[in-house]
């Protein structure tokens, strides 16, 4: 299950990109600053945000979509979202000092015959601290997910339980985001009334970022991070040798101009080298994508949206609806 283990992801991996300005700026919410989506890295600068917003996915993307609001009432922050990376539900809260989003789902369905039921419940919990540079926030995070169906003599399962900590330094220096540390573990079993099996993976990166604006109009956000995954199998996987991924390095980021009064152009991208170790087996994996987006800025509303290369290359399909990229990914927000 992915769900069970975001709040693994989010902590120790690099967040997720299901919003049109961090996807095109890199994709890790640990380099964003000034941004309401630091606060699922780093839930203790929820009291910094009052806001209001709805996404929507691009059209092959399995979710719909979600909706979030918070407002602070006095010295207390209080907010809920829906379907926010397929949680039924996520509750916002913080009274100062620290904050925590707890993240509920539950479904259960009739599915040819057989009853299936899937639930996820998830905490992330922050606050900042004393510890490099001028402060420190932390973050600590912990998930756990079932998914069933009731199948007579078979029953099969999955389950997923996720850890996670982070901490990220901030500096008065180019790198003003160092060090960025993150942990994680996660415990993964599929299994049946016959079988089982179960995976156990033990994470580890490092990095630093810088998030500036380097000239009047222009900011660069980007992010070098080295990284460690170890993954052990048990159960009916015992006889399968455990695999070391490392990952050296992984560079994000992007750059984002504003022209104008209200409109804004980003352009970004990702890169990973990974060596994988498995047994007598070894392979060195490389990956590079790149993304663009848009903002409309109208005093406190924003209107942010991705941009697919075949629109730059091709123009806008004005007949036939063919879907060629332009804003994929569209937010909504109201910044009170």
């Amino acid at each position: 299950m992915r769900k069970a283990i975001t709040v693994l992801v989010v902590l120790a991996v690099a967040a997720f990109a299901s919003y049109p300005r961090l996807t095109v700026l890199g994709g890790d919410a640990r380099l964003m600053l000034d941004d309401y989506l630091e606060m699922w890295a780093y839930p203790g600068v929820i009291g910094d945000y009052e806001f209001v917003t709805a996404t929507s996915e691009t059209g092959n993307d399995i979710t719909d979509g979600w909706f979030g609001i918070t407002k602070n009432f006095g010295d207390t922050t209080f907010g809920v979202t829906v379907n926010h990376n397929d949680y039924m539900h996520e509750f916002i809260f913080s009274p100062g000092g620290w904050g925590a989003i707890l993240s509920i789902d539950y479904n259960k369905q009739y599915v040819e015959d057989v009853y299936e039921t899937e639930t996820a419940v998830g905490l992330v919990w922050g606050t900042e601290i004393a510890l490099f540079g001028d402060y420190t926030d932390l973050a600590l995070g912990v998930g756990y997910g079932k998914w069933s169906q009731d199948i007579e003599e078979v029953n099969p399962y999955t389950t997923d339980l996720g850890m996670g900590a982070s901490v990220r330094g901030h500096q008065d220096a180019f790198l003003n985001l160092f060090p960025i540390i993150s942990v994680g573990f996660n415990q993964y079993s599929d299994g049946t009334d016959q079988y089982d099996y179960n995976i156990s993976t033990i994470m580890f990166d490092f990095g630093a970022g810088h998030n500036h604006m380097i000239a009047p109009k222009t900011k660069l956000v980007a992010g070098a991070f080295l990284g460690v995954a170890s993954m052990s199998y048990g159960g009916d996987y015992e006889d399968m040798d455990s695999q070391l991924m490392v990952s050296i390095p992984r560079l994000t980021g992007g750059v984002e101009q504003h022209i104008g009064k209200w409109l804004v152009f980003r352009a970004g991208a990702t890169s990973d080298t990974e060596y994988w170790s498995m047994g007598d087996d070894n392979e060195l994996k490389t990956s590079f994508h790149t993304n663009f987006g848009i903002g409309l800025k109208w005093d406190n509303f924003i209107l942010d949206a991705t941009i697919g290369e075949d629109f730059l290359h091709d123009g806008i399909y004005m007949v036939g609806g063919r879907a060629n990229g332009f804003m994929g990914q569209v937010a909504a927000t109201y910044n009170f």
